[in-house]
């Protein structure tokens, strides 16, 4: 919502402007790999990765409001890509063992957190545009992950013993690292991992530019107030609250592909129109 006043503050051209996005969807990608590993390795140590990686987004954007120059504002979105990949490997893998059967409808309520907060943020932010500067406003928001940081520690200290214990289908990580690369090196090979990972990259590159670039084109040529963007940023995101259950729901019933291939192909024709 804020990417037009972003825009004029530092002079951007629209370069400028996707490099943010750019930066953190990078950092996000490289961090994930090595990441993913490295969270196998520390399952006993979930909670304080979940910690860093909450405290991370409160500093990234700190980071960003306080930015006096764009190069630091781009400093606290490698901050903030890096945290948000962090942040999911856990949490992602902690609801997986805790309910093995039901994967699909789980991991659906984990992101409906996300969306009910993507879609209250715009016009919140856009009732703050009228009297708060982007900076204040991005400020202001970076407290709340900087003060859940020690919440976070504190309920989710156990999380990596409780799926262990509470799944015993569920392997215990490897004993020596060497196993685990060993373990990993067939996934890299696996033709559906890549499959799914080519899909997921060509998704991205539709939907990123379009969340980016929609605010500037809301602003810029179609000369819409502040809270109409923001409530058409807000509207974009809201469908997702109901759909990502439904969808989670029926992966778990009727399989995945049979909502991938439809929700698919809809994505491709709700974007080209």
């Amino acid at each position: 919502v804020v990417l037009p006043e972003v825009q004029d503050t530092f002079n951007l051209n629209e370069i400028g402007i996707g490099a943010i996005s750019t930066v953190q969807e990078l950092v996000g990608g490289i961090v994930t790999l090595p990441g993913g590993f490295l969270v196998d390795r520390l399952r006993k140590h979930w909670g304080t990765v979940l910690a860093v990686a909450m405290g991370g987004f409160g500093f990234g954007w700190l980071t960003v409001g306080l930015a006096p120059v764009y190069p630091l504002l781009l400093f606290g979105m490698v901050l903030v890509g890096a945290s948000s990949s962090m942040w999911h490997l856990p949490a992602q893998a902690a609801l997986s063992n805790l309910y093995p059967g039901r994967r699909g409808t789980v991991l659906s309520f984990h992101g409906i957190g996300g969306n009910i907060g993507d879609v209250i943020a715009p016009p919140i932010t856009g009732l703050l545009l009228l009297v708060l500067t982007w900076q204040n406003i991005i400020s202001i928001y970076a407290i709340g992950p900087l003060l859940l940081t020690f919440a976070v520690i504190w309920a989710f200290r156990k999380i990596g013993q409780t799926t262990t214990e509470s799944n015993s289908t569920e392997t215990s990580p490897p004993s020596t690292f060497n196993t685990q690369l060993l373990n990993t090196k067939p996934l890299l090979k696996d033709p559906v991992i890549w499959g799914i990972a080519f899909v997921e990259g060509l998704r991205g590159m539709a939907f990123i530019p379009f969340v980016t670039f929609l605010p500037l084109y809301l602003d810029n040529d179609v000369q819409m107030s502040v809270l109409g963007r923001s409530l058409h940023m807000g509207l974009l995101i809201a469908v997702g609250v109901l759909a990502a259950p439904l969808a989670g729901y029926l992966s778990d019933r009727i399989g995945r592909k049979a909502v991938l291939v439809p929700g698919s192909i809809a994505l491709c024709a709700l974007g080209f129109l």
